[in-house]
């Protein structure tokens, strides 16, 4: 009797340790897709806010020529670019969900929402400074970059300036996504390379007795180096 008793005892254990389990995967497939959901709905918010603020910025008298950043790596104009390039990009390989889950933990997930949090903050916070900008008592600073003077002769900046640190942060993830995207291109030529020797070896088959040696090993050399390429 007292083996039966453990014997239930321990089948309710492993039942209970199912279900614990199940419970643990279910919640890491909703914290999966939860931040994935999150990431991309930042990314279409950036696109969307950042489509016009170029436009605006020129209209209100502001040089999108001048350089800014700690090194004096952007203008005004390519740094809103590459927040474009940057939303295009994590949307490019968002899209495969899968793919995007295996290459980035889910720490790395977080930071990159962090990142894009702050960075649309930037974007919408400048958004809301350019649609208060009076350009009739307002001075566009023509030396630096999205520097102006305010009608009561207050020396400010707009909150776009603060977006060169965020990209600065997200630069190692958009390194990691651009090689991601590369390494999908690669296998994609491989695919096309490897039927493109398939049928070459083909032909080769129903023509070899009509080629003399020294082709043949021409051709074998130009085979190994299109594999080696590969």
């Amino acid at each position: 009797m007292q083996l039966i008793k453990n014997e239930n005892k321990t089948g309710f254990r492993i039942q209970d340790e199912l279900k614990n389990n199940k419970v643990i995967t279910e919640g890491s497939i909703l914290k999966m897709a939860k931040s994935i959901t999150s990431i991309n709905s930042l990314l279409v918010g950036l696109k969307t806010v950042n489509n016009s603020l170029l436009i605006k910025l020129q209209q209100l008298g502001f040089n999108t020529g001048l350089t800014l950043g700690s090194e004096q790596e952007y203008t005004v104009k390519t740094l809103v670019n590459a927040i474009d390039t940057l939303a295009i990009q994590f949307l490019t390989i968002t899209a495969n969900r899968n793919q995007f889950i295996q290459r980035t933990s889910y720490n790395e997930r977080m930071e990159i929402e962090s990142c894009l949090n702050s960075l649309l903050s930037c974007l919408q916070q400048t958004k809301m400074e350019l649609a208060d900008f009076q350009p009739d008592t307002y001075k566009c600073d023509q030396n630096l970059a999205l520097f102006y003077t305010s009608d009561k002769d207050e020396y400010r900046s707009l909150k776009l300036l603060d977006a060169v640190h965020f990209i600065d942060m997200i630069k190692p993830y958009c390194r990691m996504l651009e090689m991601i995207i590369a390494q999908e291109r690669i296998h994609a030529l491989s695919a096309v390379l490897e039927t493109l020797l398939s049928k070459e070896n083909t032909a080769i088959a129903e023509k070899d007795n009509e080629l003399t040696e020294e082709q043949t090993n021409a051709l074998e050399l130009s085979q190994y180096l299109i594999r080696q390429a590969m």
